[in-house]
């Protein structure tokens, strides 16, 4: 993308109370500094992303979708590229799961893989790669595995979770009701 955009018309400084944490805003990326990238926050303001949270590729003049990762005493504004880390981490379970898929149920990554690998697949940090992870077999929907991380499949007439947890809960009931 070529830029030829003037950024002169925008605050550097914001007053309190215009933003909150973690609030989605539009972004176009202005430029390249030493810090990180430079951006502009709603064609109003300047805000900053700093280096060591950039997992991605990016263009000047690039625009997307960015959230307040907080406003300084001095009236910067700190951006982040993903949400709030609870619901990054909700975001990259159905990105891995998507990935997956696309890949008949098993992939080669898994929490001993390198970040730069993480970051150049997932566009993300090991750390979320890792909870991500963690949240899906918790909730039994991968397996890990030597080589990597394979979709758990379920048998219609084996074991479901599903089935389980009801027949546990009537026994249950049983016990209370008739002790």
């Amino acid at each position: 993308m070529n830029n030829n955009y003037n950024y002169d018309h925008l605050d550097e400084t914001v007053e309190e109370g215009v933003f909150t944490p973690w609030q989605e805003v539009d972004i176009e990326i202005c430029c390249f500094t030493d810090l990180g990238i430079k951006v502009a926050i709603n064609d109003d303001y300047i805000g900053l992303v700093y280096e060591n949270q950039v997992y991605g590729y990016y263009e000047e003049g690039q625009r997307l979708k960015a959230y307040i990762q907080c406003v300084r005493e001095d009236g910067r504004i700190d951006i982040s590229l993903q949400p709030s880390q609870g619901r990054h981490v909700y975001q990259t379970t159905d990105k891995i799961l998507d990935h997956l898929k696309s890949r008949g149920g098993r992939f080669e990554f898994n929490d001993k893989s390198s970040p730069e690998d993480i970051v150049d697949t997932f566009q993300i940090s090991k750390k979320v790669f890792k909870q991500a992870i963690g949240k899906l077999y918790k909730q039994r929907k991968i397996k890990i595995t030597y080589p990597g991380i394979e979709l758990v499949k379920w048998r219609r007439q084996g074991f479901s979770p599903r089935h389980n947890l009801i027949n546990g809960h009537r026994s249950i009931a049983k016990y209370l009701i008739l002790g």
